[in-house]
């Protein structure tokens, strides 16, 4: 090596311009992943209406985010209600629907679009018709073991990581 060539390798290694880059930050995709548990979900038909707590002011529930681009959601009214006959397959046209209003279940896959941290949810089926075969798009904000997942028009679900 000649001393021109020396010192100009010598410079770079001071300067650190050889050196590794910093590490990325954690991709969203792999931030989300496991299970994560309701803490609160709030809805209106437009942004101009308040918001509503279509699943009551105690709903329960999770969503899971799998490593194989699998996602499931659950969430569920509280307390669930009761049937009359006790037979969950004999409810009165009533109270089928306050069954079926209070709770909400879907699954499919999931894309994240890193740039825009939007989660979309690829619906294969759900216990609501309308939504199987669709793409929910979720701009998603995480904040330490919170995940929100909100258009801030029409949804926000803020999600928690379960502690255990």
């Amino acid at each position: 090596m000649n001393r021109r060539t020396a010192a100009f390798v010598s410079i770079l290694a001071l300067s650190g311009a050889g050196a590794a880059s910093p590490p990325a930050s954690p991709k969203l995709a792999d931030q989300i992943l496991g299970r994560w548990r309701l803490v609160s979900i709030e809805n209106r038909d437009d942004a101009s209406k308040p918001w509503e707590l279509r699943y009551g002011s105690s709903p329960t529930g999770y969503i899971r985010y799998d490593r194989d681009g699998t996602m499931s959601v659950q969430i569920a009214r509280m307390p669930r209600p009761k049937f009359a006959s006790g037979r969950d397959q004999s409810p009165t046209p009533e109270e089928g629907r306050e069954a079926y209003l209070g709770y909400v279940a879907y699954f499919g896959t999931y894309t994240v679009d890193e740039a825009s941290r939007v989660v979309t949810h690829h619906v294969e089926s759900s216990l609501m018709p309308s939504f199987a075969g669709t793409d929910q798009k979720r701009p998603a904000t995480l904040e330490g073991d919170r995940l929100t997942l909100s258009d801030e028009k029409t949804f926000r679900v803020v999600w928690e990581r379960p502690k255990s």
